[in-house]
């Protein structure tokens, strides 16, 4: 089966490992490779893979865990961006019943992570054959969601993740945009 830009992503947006540079080469490489989407989403890329030239491994690995573990602005659980307590709550039970309607491997792709971290639901995006569901999560939940992480990394943008964060909510913008 061949990995699609979403589960990409979902690489780039967990901890970060010695193979970080060639995640986000393969990246530009997919996204180059399908075209369609703006010449921006690239562009945060280089600027991401520029600033990994300059970071070691151990300080990017710090600041990925104060960033998104650590920060609640930008958790990586993205129910937290759109509801409190009950709500969220209920919004966790739910994606938990989709993946299982769906088949999806909850277990194998969270790794201990709650349903609604962000690179697990990458990958159930990849993952998810039922366009009509992709379209309505996307639309209802996923860019919500993102464009709010966006938005609070706007107040931070010498976060090196905050290119990484641009470049996958303009692509998930111009998908919902065009059903795709």
């Amino acid at each position: 089966m061949e990995t699609g830009i979403y589960s990409i992503f979902a690489d780039l947006f967990t901890f970060p490992r010695e193979d970080v540079k060639l995640k986000v080469e393969e990246c530009i490489n997919a996204l180059s490779t399908v075209g369609g989407y703006p010449p921006e989403v690239i562009e945060d890329l280089k600027r991401f893979r520029k600033e990994l030239e300059d970071i070691t491994l151990d300080d990017l690995q710090g600041v990925y865990s104060y960033t998104f573990e650590l920060t609640s602005d930008y958790t990586l659980d993205l129910g937290y961006h759109l509801f409190d307590g009950f709500k969220r709550a209920n919004n966790l039970s739910s994606i938990k019943s989709m993946y299982r309607e769906k088949g999806f491997p909850y277990e194998e792709a969270a790794k201990g992570e709650l349903p609604d971290n962000f690179p697990v639901i990458l990958k159930f995006l990849d993952f998810l054959d039922d366009e009509e569901l992709k379209k309505d999560f996307r639309e209802s939940f996923v860019i919500l969601a993102v464009e709010k992480m966006a938005k609070n990394f706007e107040r931070n943008k010498r976060n090196i993740y905050s290119h990484l964060v641009n470049a996958v909510y303009r692509v998930l913008e111009k998908d919902v945009k065009e059903g795709s």
